[in-house]
């Protein structure tokens, strides 16, 4: 039994007879263009099986090679058939890959007959008999042809092009479709063309049988195809069997019509109304007949008419559906405001049959809407006037409203459809995936969108806005829409950017803190003084740069300050300390500065670390306190005669009453009262002496001044006793003019000491040219208007050499030829460290007077 010829025979003519049942239902109906494409791909693999058995039966070489030349005819239209109806059935695959396979094809059908004997051997040497199915074929003995790789590869694309098409169609959710026919070609293509690669290339000797494969494609296409027209029978079935009970709904529909509660007309092929229903009726006030054809035109509103009717007609002429607004007289006569919704109506046949309607009363929809248009234009005054853009984002459609004039500031056409990734690509593409973040969490936490973030206008400029958002949810928690506007900050951030660029440059620390205390920017030099980071500051309170002993305090003082926000400097008549990160404390100066925000107050602290002026100032003063320790021993020098004086008249009577005292030891003669008398006096007169000398010692000796109260009074006349034998030897009389009422100060009175000794002492220089009787030195005491003690020295001498005047408190300046000019500086140093001041003036008949001025009880 002759198997081979068999089975090629009945798969040829299996595709035959299936090639001629497809193209019948093409014939009858051209718009199933796949089954035409079908009935050629079947008869094509009809032919390939009968060049195949032909090849088998071949007795020559030359036989065979004519076989194989023309089996890449019927082999190209299976694979363009293949294209065209993945295409059509399936409805996928990129049509360039389609035409890339065809072409590919096309170019290898070229090549096999430009080749001899074909493009799948370069020579067939001889041909083999083998036995197949029980029965002799003949194989090929020969030379494979490498340009038989074009075939193989249009077929690859092939299987390429099919996938695509699969997964297209899978996705789409026709999943059977895809199976039976995708996945059926690419799996018998496959097969065939690894069949046909191996006998080619001599790796197994049996003759070709790809259209057995071919016709396993055949089967599957053949299967899909017969299943849409079973499907297809069956729906005409259930249509035929649904068109009687259509003639019962109509009736049906007339009793819902009536039924329901809105307005319902229907129209025929002529334009004219056939139908309305009993609520329509109703609300006219009028009769079917009267409303029939076009008398329902009478009630509408002659402004409403044209329009109306405009709109109707183009919508029937286009067999589209229309919805239109218009006014519509009611049976009281009042005119409300209709929506007319139209479209147009098929019978069973699909075949026009004119138009149905329905029309809702929404005057008190248009009534709300006008009050929300007028709303919202307000509102868009408001925002303009205050630079808003106003948006909002329906979530559920993903769709983004903008007026007309914020979507052309951003650069969307007005009809352009927006949406948030539409919308999201004008952010600044470094900002871009941080407001989807931001976007993301506000929908996960319900939390309020504030951000600020750049944007790239049209024109490329880079603009910063700040975005203030609400996420609205229903009733089930899920997001509606978004509701926020933007406000245009570039202004702001530019102004921020230049404040920060002077911050960093200032030499002072400058912290910057927040109404709550805390910390909302540093400079480096801040870094610098306090050993932190900038990162480790920001964000933490202002109490981390303070000493912990002053911790409890700070809080009150910042409180003061945002109470009576003023520009000030920080714990004046104070010491001030920061705190290291080390713990370390430094003395430090700060100026505050508020400044209002619309965040609320901000406090500018400018932080200057006075470490070494403190220094400067603790050697200045020791300098101070040497050069005044020199100037009261100079003193002591030019007093010595008044000194002597002093030590003079206790020594004197102590020698005196000694000398008594041996003389009553001596006679014999001792009266105990009296030597008692005698001790006494000298107990005194030594304790006098004594007195002089520590007086002498806390003038000369070194130490820090020491403030306590002092009677002004009481330290004047001291300093007349001291000097009275300079005096005398200066031939001048010392006078005292004294406030009996005066308030005590607090001062160190062993510098006011040293202060009215120089200025009496200067008092006397002065007068060594006047006559003897005007020689006199009146040292005033008295209570100021404001609270002040005054003293004053004057003198009757040559006055002040007008020259002199702007530099006589200075250091190192005298008018004496022997002076150093240490005197009078020392003088105005003394009295401002006891915050009080010190001046000269010429008086009238002559002489000069020194004014001191002191706080009474005040501490400097």
């Amino acid at each position: 039994m002759n198997w081979v010829t068999i089975i090629w025979a009945m798969g040829g003519g299996a595709c035959l007879t299936l090639a001629l049942m497809h193209l019948v239902v093409w014939c009858k109906d051209r718009a199933a263009r796949a089954n035409l494409v079908f009935a050629v791909m079947a008869t094509a693999v009809a032919v390939l099986a009968a060049l195949e058995l032909a090849m088998m039966r071949a007795e020559t070489p030359g036989q065979f090679g004519i076989a194989v030349r023309w089996l890449h005819v019927p082999a190209w239209v299976i694979v363009a058939s293949l294209v065209g109806f993945v295409r059509l059935y399936l409805k996928a695959g990129r049509r360039w890959l389609a035409w890339t396979v065809v072409a590919m094809r096309t170019l290898s059908l070229i090549l096999n007959f430009i080749f001899s004997p074909n493009i799948n051997y370069r020579e067939i040497i001889a041909l083999r008999h083998i036995s197949f199915l029980g029965e002799s074929v003949s194989v090929a003995v020969g030379v494979p042809n490498p340009w038989m790789l074009v075939a193989q590869l249009s077929l690859l694309l092939l299987v390429i092009f099919v996938t695509d098409a699969t997964i297209t169609a899978w996705r789409r959710g026709e999943r059977r479709k895809a199976l039976m026919v995708g996945g059926s070609i690419v799996l018998f293509v496959m097969a065939g063309t690894a069949e046909g690669v191996v006998i080619a290339w001599g790796i197994i000797s049996m003759p070709v049988s790809v259209s057995l494969f071919y016709q396993g494609i055949v089967v599957a296409m053949a299967y899909e195809l017969s299943y849409d027209v079973l499907r297809a029978a069956t729906l005409t079935r259930q249509l035929q069997a649904s068109e009687a009970g259509l003639r019962e709904s109509e009736e049906r529909f007339r009793v819902v019509a009536d039924s329901s509660p809105v307005l319902i007309w229907m129209s025929g092929l002529d334009k004219l109304c056939t139908f309305f229903n009993k609520v329509w009726l109703e609300f006219t006030g009028r009769t079917v007949e009267q409303e029939m054809g076009n008398g329902w035109a009478e009630g509408v509103h002659p402004d409403d008419f044209q329009s109306c009717l405009k709109t109707y007609v183009e919508a029937f002429d286009a067999r589209e559906p229309f919805v239109m607004q218009y006014r519509l007289r009611r049976h009281d006569g009042e005119y409300r405001w209709i929506s007319d919704t139209g479209v147009p109506r098929y019978d069973a046949q699909r075949n026009f049959a004119g138009y149905i309607g329905s029309c809702v009363d929404v005057t008190e929809l248009i009534s709300k809407e006008e009050a929300l248009r007028d709303s919202e234009e307000r509102m868009s005054l408001a925002a303009d006037a205050a630079g808003l853009i106003v948006w909002t984002w329906d979530v559920r459609r993903d769709e983004v409203w903008l007026s007309d004039k914020d979507r052309a500031f951003f650069g969307f056409s007005q009809r352009e459809k927006l949406n948030a990734d539409r919308v999201r690509s004008i952010v600044h593409s470094e900002d871009r995936q941080f407001v989807r973040q931001l976007v993301e969490n506000s929908l996960r936490t319900r939390e309020e969108i504030e951000a600020e973030y750049r944007v790239v206008l049209p024109d490329g400029k880079v603009r910063w806005v700040t975005r203030r958002g609400r996420v609205e949810f229903d009733g089930n928690g899920e997001p509606t829409c978004e509701r926020g506007v933007l406000l245009d900050i570039t202004e702001r951030k530019q102004a921020e950017e230049k404040f920060r660029l002077a911050t960093e440059a200032s030499p002072s620390g400058i912290v910057l803190v927040n109404d709550r205390g805390r910390i909302v920017l540093v400079n480096t030099h801040v870094e610098k003084l306090f050993g932190y980071e900038r990162e480790e500051l920001v964000g933490e309170t202002v109490d981390v740069l303070v000493p912990e002993r002053f911790a409890g305090q700070h809080p009150a003082h910042r409180e003061q300050v945002l109470a009576a926000p003023t520009a000030r400097a920080m714990g004046a008549g104070r010491e001030l300390f920061g705190r290291r990160k080390d713990g370390s404390e430094f003395p430090v100066e700060i100026g505050l500065n508020p400044i209002q925000t619309p965040e609320g107050t901000l406090v500018l602290a400018a932080v200057v670390d006075i470490s070494a002026r403190k220094l400067a100032e603790a050697e200045a003063l020791q300098h101070r306190e040497e050069v005044g320790h020199l100037s009261r021993v100079a003193v002591m020098g030019e007093m010595a005669a008044s000194i002597a004086h002093e030590l003079n008249q206790p020594l004197s009577g102590i020698i005196s009453n000694a000398s008594a005292g041996q003389r009553f030891i001596d006679r014999g003669d001792v009266d105990l009262r009296e030597l008692r008398e005698l001790l006494a006096d000298i107990v005194a007169d030594g304790r006098r002496a004594g007195d002089v000398i520590r007086g002498l010692q806390s003038m000369v000796k070194k130490g820090s001044p020491t403030r306590q109260r002092v009677n002004l009074n009481e330290l004047v006349m001291n300093v007349v006793r001291m000097i009275g034998p300079n005096a005398a030897h200066h031939s001048c009389d010392v006078q005292t003019l004294l406030d009996p009422d005066l308030p005590p100060i607090e001062a160190d009175p062993i510098q006011l000491q040293q202060v009215l000794i120089n200025l009496v002492i200067n008092a006397f220089d002065a007068m060594c040219n006047t006559s003897l009787s005007r020689r006199k030195v009146v040292i005033a005491t008295e209570r100021n208007g404001d609270g002040a003690v005054c003293m004053s020295v004057r003198d009757y001498g040559t006055g002040i050499p007008e020259e002199a005047r702007e530099r006589l408190f200075d250091h190192f300046f005298t008018t004496k030829a022997e002076g150093l000019g240490m005197g009078l500086g020392i003088v105005r140093s003394i009295v401002e460290s006891h915050a009080g001041t010190v001046a000269a003036e010429n008086v009238d008949g002559g002489g000069a007077r020194f004014h001191l001025t002191l706080p009474a009880g005040a501490t400097a």
